[in-house]
């Protein structure tokens, strides 16, 4: 990693300097106000420190010598800022080839959550600071945020002019881009069952229901469906219903055995729908029973649903506490009961878990959408007549 720090007087005077020095693909990891010049401790000026970076090209084998970029200005605050956020940094330099790029990648990751903290919203050019109200309104994480205006920072470089609708398509060009490089591709594997877990309350039945209309009436696939919430007697009758409206066999299990002989009851089906009991996540009781009934990985795909309605600090322990079960994709409803999207962005990030579905409504079989990178970053950034 190259860090280069620079003494101005704001972040848009940086900005060419930047761009310059490390390139369209630098970020800048810290500002902070500095007392610069004047005589024995008099007539000191305030500036702007500003550090930025970029990230090393992996070695080759006979790599030719390059200089390192000189600060603009150099004083021990800045040498204790270099040292500070590029901790072994020039150890690593030597490493092995293997090691090289994903060192430096780990260690850019850490460095960039500390960059919005560091920023205070002044410091932000005029025209970005919508779009940081806008990440902020949508509970992104700083290191998103981290990552998004500061790339954005310097794109725009010095554009006074630049208008609300320029911003915005970049911000979604960034977005498409962030998520592109962190959604991953679900498994390839063709399950004899797609079992859907979850807490309670987050609309695992009738999501199951949308999911089974649309693979009858526009795939046309034979579907069944099985349920394994016999805590509800309820949520059996609602599947029950579903299936009727949709004339598709249903089966209730309480077992691995029972599992087996509902497959075996619905082997004319080309895929099976399951649904289980929505229970308090946090019981380890509930964890292990579904262990012991989706014991067979291979025949089985699994789900996480979750509700866009929940904090996303509880998300990820809701996560955290499934991960022993193995899951192969997350699906989150009820996007339309909150204002805030951006923990969609988040679970992308975050975790290697492909979204596939996004559910919008109670209306079956409408209300169910495709997670699309352009379709996330219209959820996180607002819809635009333009789209």
């Amino acid at each position: 990693m190259r860090l280069k720090t620079y003494i101005v007087q704001n972040v848009s005077e940086a900005l060419p300097m930047i761009k310059r020095d490390l390139g369209a693909d630098a970020l800048i990891l810290n500002t902070k106000k500095v007392k610069v010049g004047g005589f024995i401790g008099f007539f000191q000026k305030e500036k702007l420190e500003v550090t930025a970076a970029v990230e090393a090209k992996p070695k080759r084998k006979q790599a030719v010598k390059t200089d390192t970029a000189e600060p603009v200005e150099a004083t021990p605050e800045n040498q204790q800022a270099n040292m500070h956020y590029a901790p072994n940094t020039m150890a690593r330099q030597d490493a092995p080839d293997e090691r090289l790029t994903g060192d430096l990648i780990n260690e850019l990751k850490g460095i960039k959550q500390f960059m919005m903290q560091s920023m205070q919203e002044d410091h932000l050019p005029a025209a970005l600071k919508p779009l940081n109200q806008r990440l902020n309104s949508q509970e992104v994480t700083k290191e998103i945020q981290s990552e998004i205006l500061s790339k954005m920072m310097l794109m725009i470089g010095q554009q006074p002019d630049i208008s609300t609708a320029q911003i915005r398509r970049m911000a979604k060009t960034e977005i498409i881009r962030l998520i592109g490089l962190h959604q991953q591709k679900p498994a390839a594997k063709s399950p004899e069952i797609i079992c859907f877990i979850g807490p309670t309350g987050v609309g695992k039945t009738t999501t199951i229901a949308k999911i089974a209309a649309d693979l009858l009436l526009r795939e046309g696939k034979k579907v069944g469906l099985i349920t394994s919430d016999t805590y509800r007697i309820a949520a059996v009758e609602q599947l029950k219903t579903y299936a009727g409206i949709l004339n598709i066999p249903i089966q209730v299990v309480d077992s691995a055995e029972d599992l087996n002989r509902a497959m075996d009851e619905l082997k004319a089906c080309d895929i099976i729908l399951m649904d289980t009991a929505g229970r308090n996540y946090q019981q380890k009781q509930y964890i292990d029973d579904l262990e012991a009934l989706l014991a067979d990985k291979n025949k089985i795909q699994i789900n996480l649903v979750l509700s866009l309605t929940s904090k996303y600090e509880d998300m990820k322990k809701i996560i955290d506490n499934f991960r022993t079960i193995q899951m192969d994709q997350l699906l989150l409803t009820k996007q339309d009961e909150t204002s805030s999207s951006g923990a969609i962005l988040n679970l992308l990030y975050h975790y290697s878990i492909p979204v596939t579905y996004i559910a919008n409504g109670q209306n079956v079989p409408d209300d169910i959408l495709t997670a699309t990178p352009e379709l996330i970053a219209n959820f996180v950034l607002g819809e635009d007549d333009n789209d």
